[in-house]
């Protein structure tokens, strides 16, 4: 009769041992807040993010050069033929004057009232990087949420790679067992088939499950821009993570970076209805203008007298400019930006509807893989009882091969998707985080200086 004695001596692992793994200390060399740091300073995505938004944020100062004098120089030179009365009139030349021209001039314009066009212009453009800005923490909040699940990827994949060698070490095991037996005339020729077969379907688990952390781990380099080593993953705040739905809702909508970036849309696109309404008003500037000018008109100041070609002069107006009439134009570029308002305000809604549902899809899924995680433990722990069992009755006689083998099997799929589970519930966790917009945050991940918007514009104009 085949037995499977010389296997009882085998350390039982139990499911929270391999659990444990998962969050035990191991030799630090990459922390998921260094994984999320380094992919916040490399990842494409994110520098992509960080240009738009200071591409935006010049159009500050541009709009604010609308408060300041402009300067502007011109400069000539080139042949006139003058033919008017004057010259023709001059009997020393041939009716026709053939002069080289000359200009140089200068002309200042300084604004004193343009209908507050500049004043809602520098509003809309600052709203409008403001909201590029809560775009840009957006996308990073949403980066450390991917490189979270990654992170958490390649922790599970490590650890079924370990199960299944322990699960193939496992049938390796028995099929020797069965072998020797068989070879001494004590199993028969189905119990070692059966345990081949077995083994090779553990040996192709092992493959499959090296292929998807190999797989996991190019999704990591790719995300985070270097390979993964040593993880090392520690527990999310707990004193950060929301203790109701309700509360989570609340901080969701007080601090979601989308809802933020949304808001500021909304009063970028009242600033642009408001600017629109200029066109209405007159303007009114100082302009200064000076010319020296040589040679013009076909005067060139010859004698007699000679009093040169010289054709000076300086002027400095307050001028107002009122239009009348502009074809429709400002009336259909008001109706255009009063509808820009309403898309807006449709976004913030729309927007508004997506993080109530992410807030509550995270919250739930916590909730319920908590429960989920207790089930699947009891589960594995049954699962290793019945294999252990199970062996010791095939030793009596009182099992078949193909139970234990099966018990063997059940006992590595329960433990891999404990794995599963237990990674799901860790996820989820920092799924609230980032619903509440406090994924950062609570990896003590502190984003550059370079992207706040209120500090820069206190920068002086350039």
């Amino acid at each position: 009769m085949p037995t499977l004695s010389h296997l009882s001596h085998k350390k039982r692992i139990t499911a929270v041992a391999l659990a444990i793994s998962l969050i035990s200390p191991v030799a630090i060399s990459q922390t998921l807040e260094q994984a999320v740091a380094r992919s916040l300073e490399s990842h494409p995505q994110i520098r992509e993010a960080f240009a738009r938004y200071k591409a935006r944020e010049q159009s500050i100062d541009q709009a604010k050069a609308g408060y300041y004098p402009t300067l502007d120089a011109t400069a000539g030179i080139g042949r006139e033929w003058t033919d008017t009365p004057g010259t023709r009139r001059d009997s020393s030349t041939d009716d026709e004057v053939d002069l080289t021209r000359r200009e140089l001039g200068l002309s200042l314009r300084q604004m004193l009232f343009d209908g507050f066009r500049t004043q809602y212009e520098v509003a809309r453009t600052q709203n409008e990087a403001t909201a590029e800005q809560w775009g840009l923490i957006a996308t990073a909040e949403d980066k450390a949420l991917e490189v979270s699940r990654i992170y958490l990827d390649v922790l599970v994949a490590e650890e079924v790679v370990t199960l299944a060698e322990k699960n193939r070490d496992n049938h390796q095991d028995i099929y020797d067992a069965i072998e020797e037996s068989n070879q001494g005339g004590f199993a028969k020729a189905s119990d070692l088939s059966q345990v081949t077969g077995r083994l090779a379907r553990a040996n192709a688990n092992l493959m499959s499950a090296r292929n998807n952390l190999a797989d996991a781990r190019s999704a990591f380099t790719k995300v985070v821009g270097m390979a993964p080593e040593d993880l090392n993953l520690a527990r999310p705040d707990a004193a950060m993570l929301p203790q109701s739905l309700d509360s989570t809702l609340d901080m969701a909508l007080d601090n979601h970076p989308r809802l933020q970036a949304a808001q500021a849309d909304i009063a970028a696109a009242n600033a642009a209805r408001d600017g629109s309404r200029a066109a209405y008003l007159p303007t009114v500037n100082i302009e200064v203008d000076a010319n020296w000018n040589d040679n013009i008109g076909g005067e060139d100041g010859v004698g007699p007298p000679d009093v040169g070609g010289e054709n000076n002069n300086i002027q400095a107006m307050v001028r107002m400019r009122y239009n009348l009439f502009n074809g429709g134009a400002d009336r259909a570029r008001e109706r255009q930006t009063a509808y820009q308002t309403i898309e807006a305000r449709e976004i913030n809604e729309m927007t508004h509807r997506q993080v109530v549902e992410g807030a509550t899809l995270a919250w739930n899924a916590r909730t319920f893989l908590e429960q989920q995680r207790d089930f699947m433990r009891q589960h594995v722990e049954a699962a290793t009882d019945t294999r252990d069992a199970y062996r010791e009755e095939f030793r009596l006689n009182a099992r078949t091969l193909l139970d234990v083998l099966d018990s063997q099997n059940e006992l590595f799929e329960t433990r891999r998707d404990y794995l599963s589970k237990e990674a799901d519930e860790r996820y989820a966790q920092y799924r609230i985080l980032n619903a509440t917009g406090q994924l950062l945050a609570s990896l003590r991940v502190d984003t550059p200086a370079s992207w706040n918007t209120a500090a820069l514009h206190g920068e002086e104009n350039k």
